[in-house]
């Protein structure tokens, strides 16, 4: 893939979490664009909008979630409209390149996100590897918080304890790993259906201690990024001017090539005050 064309995916996105309803949803509405189409061939192309191989793998995976914490997905045209071609054998035609949009149908007050915000145009990753590694540890580090089920890119979802003995507030810190890179991440409610989000890679000793504080720094981690995922008007990651980041040189070009999904939110937006 084209990593300038990856990073510069700016088209507003739909985004839903991957439960039975959801996606009966988006069936229903795709199915008043194609009418005449089997409905074994858009299960699949939906499945391929929201970035699994097959249908049976979308399944493996709702299965290994709990109907409480499940997954999320954005819901992507082109890999839409390339299964379904595959599928049926007929060629995308241009109109259907230019007119189909997950974000127009009409979902009929299903559970979907919107995700695009008034700034999202003004932003821009692919000029910089450090704007694009600050995205990826921050993509990383809110997917893994989902994953955990401690909260969704859906307003006032938070499933952590409001009280930390450890620390006396709000916040909760948690481990994962990006492929064999150890990570350590802090969520703390900034209030207003907003999350504070801190994450570290390659975590120091006393890393722990340091990821929840706004400017830790080399002191979390050999990488650190912080930064704010929107809930409350849709769901997306919030992109200042000058994003909180620490990279050593050495692990800079490693952080800003990684390839990574955001689960159910936009990976750019308006930075809120």
């Amino acid at each position: 893939m084209d990593i300038g064309r990856r990073y510069e995916q700016v088209d507003p996105l739909t985004a839903i979490p991957l439960t039975e309803s959801a996606l009966t949803s988006v069936k229903r509405a795709v199915r008043q664009g194609y009418p005449n189409y089997k409905s074994s061939h858009l299960t699949e192309a939906i499945a391929a909008a929201c970035g699994f191989a097959s249908h049976a793998a979308l399944r493996a995976r709702m299965l290994e979630r709990a109907p409480v914490h499940p997954d999320f997905a954005l819901l992507e045209e082109l890999p839409f409209l390339s299964r379904l071609a595959a599928m049926t054998g007929v060629p995308t035609s241009d109109e259907d390149l230019r007119g189909f949009s997950f974000d127009r149908l009409n979902y009929e007050g299903a559970d979907v996100i919107p995700t695009a915000s008034k700034g999202v145009t003004k932003v821009k990753y692919d000029g910089s590897r450090r704007r694009r590694a600050w995205r990826n540890v921050m993509v990383a580090g809110i997917n893994a918080g989902i994953d955990q089920g401690l909260f969704t890119p859906r307003a006032g979802e938070n499933s952590w304890p409001l009280l930390d003995p450890r620390y006396g507030d709000d916040g909760r810190t948690y481990r994962f790993m990006i492929e064999d890179i150890a990570a350590i991440a802090s969520v703390h409610d900034a209030d207003w259906d907003e999350l504070s989000i801190h994450v570290a890679l390659w975590p120091a000793i006393d890393g722990e201690r340091w990821v929840r504080t706004a400017n830790g720094g080399f002191l979390a981690g050999e990488v650190f990024a912080s930064g704010w995922l929107e809930r409350r008007d849709g769901a997306w990651l919030q992109v200042g001017d000058h994003p909180e980041f620490g990279c050593r040189k050495q692990r800079l070009d490693l952080i800003a090539a990684l390839d990574i999904r955001p689960k159910g939110y936009a990976d750019r937006g308006s930075f809120r005050l």
